[in-house]
C-alpha cells in the first residue's frame, strides 16, 4: 500500500466550488462522500484503488478526514474493513493483497489484510473526524460531504490487458444526513445502458453488476435478487433480444466470449453497440445498479461505467 500527496491533483479539483459539487446526486467528476468501484484479486488479476482527498476538512479536526473502507465479496459478504486518514490534499494507492489502517501521520497500523483470492466490490466513505483523526465510530458518524475522489484499476497479469476508470461517486441527501442513490428507472422506458466495443473483436472483457441499497445511511449491496432484461442495440440500431439477468448481490460476468456472458456466443453481433437492462416492473426507487465494462483488444483496454435512462 503506498501513500502520497499529489499537489497537481488537489489543484486541479480545488477549481470545482463546494457549492457545485454538492449539486450532484452522483458523479464521475466531482467529489463525493462515498465512492464505489470494483476489485479482482483472484488467481492472474491484480487490482489497485486510488482515493484523493482534494480539499476536505472537519470542524472539529482541521484539514483532514477519515475514510471507511469496506471490501464486500460476491455474497455480499463484509470481507474486510478499516479506516485511513487522509489529511489534505492527501492521497493513497490500496492493493486489496496489502492492506492496514492508516493514521494521521501517515504511518501503518494494526494488522495486515489479505484478500488474495477475493473479488468484489469496494466502498468508501468520507467522514468528519477530530484533531487526532480518529475513526468515524468514535467522532459521531458525520458524513463529509464531497469530500473524495478515486479511481480503480483491473489487470489480468495471464493475458497482459488492464483497464481503469473513476470511482462511482455517491452524495449526501439535502439534510447531509444519509446518502442517496440515484434515481431508480422504473417508467416505461427506463434501463440502465452499457456501451461495448465490438463483442466480436474482444480478446478479454468483464462486466461488474452490484445491486446497491441504502443501509445505515450509506450505500452497500443488496442481496435481494433482481431481474434484468437484456438486449443488444447494433450500430444500425437493430435489436438482439439477450437472456435475462438475475443478480442476487454482485457478479463479475463476461461481456462475451462464451455461451455464458451477458452477449452469449449464440447471440454475438458484430458491431459495437449498447447493452440495454431493463428493471422489473416490481422493484421500487430504493436501490439502484451500478455496473462497469472493461474490454481489451489486444494491448488496448477499455472501460465505461453503466448510464441510466429514467424514460
Amino acid at each position: 500500500m503506498m501513500k502520497t500527496s499529489m499537489a497537481a491533483l488537489a489543484a486541479a479539483f480545488l477549481a470545482t466550488t463546494a457549492s457545485a459539487a454538492l449539486a450532484a446526486t452522483s458523479s464521475l467528476s466531482q467529489p463525493a462522500t462515498e465512492l464505489v468501484m470494483p476489485f479482482d484479486a483472484t488467481s492472474g488479476k491484480a487490482s489497485y484503488a486510488i482515493v484523493s482527498n482534494p480539499y476536505a476538512s472537519s470542524p472539529g479536526g482541521g484539514a483532514k478526514i477519515s475514510t471507511h473502507w469496506i471490501f464486500w465479496g460476491e455474497n455480499c459478504d463484509e470481507l474486510a474493513n478499516y479506516s485511513v486518514c487522509l489529511t489534505e490534499r492527501d492521497t493513497i494507492v490500496v492493493d486489496p493483497t496489502n492492506m492496514t489502517t492508516v493514521d494521521e501521520n501517515n504511518e501503518a497500523s494494526g494488522p495486515t489484510i489479505n484478500l488474495s483470492g477475493s473479488r468484489g466490490i469496494i466502498t468508501v466513505t468520507a467522514y468528519e473526524t477530530d484533531a487526532n483523526c480518529r475513526p468515524f465510530d468514535q467522532t459521531g458518524e458525520v458524513l463529509s460531504r464531497s469530500g473524495i475522489v478515486g479511481t480503480f484499476t483491473v489487470a489480468d497479469t495471464q493475458t497482459g490487458y488492464s483497464f481503469g476508470n473513476d470511482a462511482y461517486g455517491l452524495n449526501t441527501d439535502a439534510s447531509g444526513f444519509s446518502i442517496e442513490l440515484p434515481e431508480h428507472p422504473t417508467t416505461d422506458g427506463g434501463r440502465y445502458v452499457l456501451q461495448t466495443l465490438n463483442p466480436k473483436t474482444l480478446d478479454a472483457s468483464f462486466v461488474v453488476l452490484a445491486h446497491l441499497e441504502v443501509e445505515d445511511r450509506v450505500a452497500r449491496p443488496d442481496d435481494e435478487n433482481a431481474t434484468y432484461t437484456a438486449a443488444f442495440y447494433d450500430n444500425l440500431e437493430i435489436a438482439t433480444s439477450l437472456p435475462d439477468i438475475d443478480l442476487d448481490c454482485l457478479e463479475f460476468r463476461r461481456l462475451a466470449g462464451s455461451d455464458s456472458s451477458l452477449i452469449p456466443n449464440y447471440a454475438t453481433p458484430d458491431s459495437s453497440g449498447i447493452l440495454a437492462l431493463t428493471p422489473d416492473t416490481g422493484r421500487d426507487n430504493d436501490d439502484f445498479l451500478y455496473a462497469v465494462v472493461g474490454e481489451a483488444v489486444g494491448l488496448f483496454g477499455a472501460s465505461s461505467s453503466g448510464k441510466v435512462q429514467l424514460d
